[in-house]
């Protein structure tokens, strides 16, 4: 039975290194986001919405937004929140940024989840550099886990994955590219 999957767009950050809020860079007319949004729509059965901050801004009217309680406190915090109010078999996250990554690259992380606890992007080229917030989890098997390493204090997902079942997923590096600056998209 295929599992039942929800998205998260990551909205959150200070877009400092870009200058003004990256959610709202227009790529081909668009805002970069709702890119990102709709590419993850397209890989997913559940609701998709932004995690994050409220957006206030007329083109993201129409789109659902999630703050939790944890609001402000990291990545690691914006991940806990989603998993804990996760309705579905299985969460994929992705941030605002990284408008390369498309819906079959959703689906490949989705596929490969039945076999890991969560699966990561990651550069086909060595290092392997993995880039944890675009992944897939497996709600059950990870929703305590990271809950009980945030509260221990832990701040970091790279540390706080420890002891769970990660599988990697090999990109090109032109599908992971974040967009951090202007000339980045070029």
């Amino acid at each position: 039975m295929q599992p039942t999957v929800s998205g998260f767009v990551l909205s959150g950050g200070n877009s400092s290194r870009f200058g003004s809020n990256k959610m709202f860079h227009r790529i081909n007319g668009t805002c970069m986001g709702i890119v990102v949004f709709n590419n993850m729509k397209n890989a997913v059965d559940g609701d998709v919405c932004f995690l994050g901050p409220v957006i206030d801004h007329q083109d993201f009217s129409p789109f659902s937004q999630f703050s939790g309680k944890r609001e402000g406190q990291g990545p690691l915090g914006a991940l806990c929140d989603a998993l804990e109010s996760a309705i579905t078999d299985v969460v994929v996250f992705a941030p605002c940024d990284t408008p390369g990554f498309l819906h079959t690259h959703f689906q490949q992380l989705i596929a490969a989840s039945t076999r890991f606890d969560v699966v990561v992007a990651s550069d086909d080229a060595p290092p392997h550099l993995r880039h944890l917030l675009l992944s897939c989890w497996n709600v059950e098997a990870t929703r305590q886990h990271m809950a009980k390493a945030f509260a221990s204090g832990e701040r970091a997902i790279h540390r706080a994955i420890s002891g769970l079942n990660v599988g990697d997923q090999r990109y090109e590096d032109a599908v992971l590219m974040n967009i951090n600056t202007p000339a980045d998209e070029q």
